[in-house]
């Protein structure tokens, strides 16, 4: 493929990666948090598409034979950021679920401590 295909391709791929983050934001499908991940993400390629220099610059300056390398190396960076974030997201999300079942314990012992009380007072008064 020609190179005055692939970027203009490449930038059409891109407008549709942020379009379709963007859908999946507004419908509460992703959550902002990981969103603004995949936005960075697709800043970035925004930019390389665009403007392919910086990419061929940036290959330069980080020592790679292929900007294809390049781009490849630095998703799968990015692929362990999200890895990351999502890792977080869980153990947070699992905090809360034990902080919850707690809560719900001590709130269902004060209930049938609650119950007990009536019944006790319905008891000691029909007698």
């Amino acid at each position: 493929m020609t190179e005055k295909l692939l970027y203009p391709l490449l930038l059409v791929g891109d407008l549709i990666f942020l379009l379709t983050i963007f859908l999946l934001v507004k419908n509460g499908k992703l959550s902002v948090r990981m969103s603004l991940a995949w936005f960075g993400l697709g800043g970035v390629l925004l930019v390389f598409s665009a403007f392919p220099v910086v990419a061929k610059m940036l290959r330069a300056l980080l020592h790679f034979e292929v900007v294809a390398n390049m781009v490849f190396t630095l998703l799968f960076c990015f692929s362990l950021l999200i890895l990351l974030l999502l890792c977080a997201d869980i153990g947070q999300a699992s905090d809360k679920i034990k902080r919850l079942a707690q809560q719900n314990a001590i709130l269902e012992r004060r209930v049938r401590q609650l119950e007990d009380q009536i019944k006790s007072q319905n008891s000691s008064e029909s007698e």
